[in-house]
């Protein structure tokens, strides 16, 4: 019995790791499909900023540690103290900087002007800056994996969620470390708290939360987003209130926050240190809140900026396979012939979900100026789950109507498992971005 279990789990992981290769895979097309170029070559920036920073960390100069209004300083813990093995001179890249911003234009102009000498500059510095990033990806790739099955989510939902998340190209979009690790700190939060206020794990899922919330926080300011957004959930559990659910509310909630701050301060000392620089960061950025703005314009900025978002989801991310089993779900629960499906499944967990998506849509669109759909990424990471359960459902009542044993039923997963990923990959290629250069020398030849 013991053999048959451990058995289980090495095919598990085995099954995890498969997916995750097949994530680099696509990714990897997608690079070959766009010749090898960066989409946001202002990582040079951070390598740079990193620099500064870890310059400061050994020196304990805690003044100037924020530069950038993103802010990225995990970015700088994680990915920068490479930066200390490596001998490179970004003069000339400043250089590029500053005869671009006396012409008006900003560093973005220096640094995507398609110079080949940025390109290889960039290049010998590139892969040890990038390599934490890819580990720390690996890394939450399984533990997503992980926590959705630790939130009651069976095998085939959440390596189809995994799957999703690892194929999609519209996390190219984790292209700058800010992003990447706004993604993965923030769902790691968000579902850690999950596993924790649904009593499926002990107090350290709390504390995790507030671990992970912190350094979110600290990689991008859209992350205060959860702090609101968890004291809404613990009431919600909590429903109806008494007096002695208030305590314990409170309590949690408190001891939450506190973790966070103490986190927050161990990796920005600067909290302390330099008070002033957080709060310019935190209130007085344009980066972070549109402030002074006629209604009119703001009218203008939330119909058209929104459209043209919306459009572009619509365009790209809702031609895939994950979005197309995230309506079958919506369709499912609606058919009341069909719900039996879903009887297994945590329901009230797939709505907080759900609610998380919508307030975050709603918070991006609304309190915040970028409206770059890119900024509503750490939603589509979690959006990944729901369309997991909406291609549940379908196989599941497909399996019904044709009477599939279980073991017919792996075969069945098995081959959509196969189109999704070559579904993911004929969309990269057919985008009309394959260079000439690979299809003559015969990569990719088959398509």
């Amino acid at each position: 019995m013991s053999f048959k279990s451990n058995y289980q789990k090495l095919e598990e992981f085995v099954s995890v790791m498969v997916i995750i290769f097949s994530g680099f895979v696509v990714t990897a097309i997608m690079k070959l499909n766009n010749s090898f170029t960066f989409p946001s070559l202002d990582e040079m920036l951070w390598h740079y900023r990193s620099s500064i920073f870890w310059d400061k960390i050994v020196n304990f100069d805690f003044s100037g540690l924020i530069q950038s209004a993103q802010p990225g300083i995990t970015v700088y813990w994680f990915s920068g103290f490479m930066m200390k093995f490596i001998d490179f001179d970004f003069n000339d890249i400043m250089r590029r900087i500053a005869e671009k911003k006396a012409e008006g234009l900003d560093f973005n102009s220096a640094i995507n002007d398609n110079s080949q000498a940025v390109y290889a500059a960039y290049e010998t510095i590139s892969f040890a800056f990038n390599t934490p990033l890819i580990l720390l990806t690996v890394a939450f790739f399984i533990s997503f994996y992980y926590l959705i099955r630790k939130l009651g989510f069976n095998k085939v939902i959440s390596s189809f969620a995994l799957l999703f998340l690892t194929t999609n190209v519209f996390l190219a979009y984790w292209n700058t470390p800010s992003d990447k690790m706004l993604n993965i700190f923030i769902t790691l939060s968000f579902l850690t708290i999950l596993v924790y206020i649904n009593k499926l794990g002990s107090r350290k899922y709390l504390y995790l939360s507030a671990m992970f919330g912190s350094w979110a926080v600290l990689s991008k300011l859209s992350a205060f987003f959860i702090l609101p957004f968890y004291l809404l959930i613990f009431v919600f559990y909590a429903w109806p209130i008494d007096k002695k659910k208030i305590k314990l509310i409170i309590k949690d909630y408190l001891l939450w926050i506190l973790i966070f701050i103490v986190i927050s301060i161990i990796f920005l000392p600067t909290i302390i240190t330099n008070p002033q620089e957080v709060y310019n960061l935190v209130f007085k950025s344009e980066s972070v809140v549109e402030k002074n703005y006629e209604i009119s314009n703001y009218a203008n900025r939330i119909v058209f900026d929104y459209l043209k978002s919306f459009l572009f989801v619509m365009i790209g991310y809702m031609a895939q396979a994950s979005s197309m089993s995230m309506f079958a779900y919506f369709i499912i629960n609606l058919k009341k012939e069909y719900m039996h499906v879903f009887n297994s499944l945590p329901k009230k967990i797939i709505n907080i979900i759900i609610l998380y998506i919508g307030l975050f849509f709603v918070m991006v669109t609304i309190i915040s100026k970028n409206h770059d759909i890119r900024f509503m990424s750490p939603a589509f990471v979690v959006l990944n789950i729901v369309s997991a359960v909406g291609l549940y459902g379908i196989f599941e009542l497909i399996a019904e109507k044709i009477k599939l044993d279980n073991e017919n039923k792996k075969i069945f997963y098995v081959l959509m498992f196969i189109v999704i990923v070559l579904s993911q990959i004929f969309f990269i290629v057919s985008s009309g971005q394959l260079s000439d250069k690979i299809i003559e020398t015969g990569i990719l030849k088959f398509f």
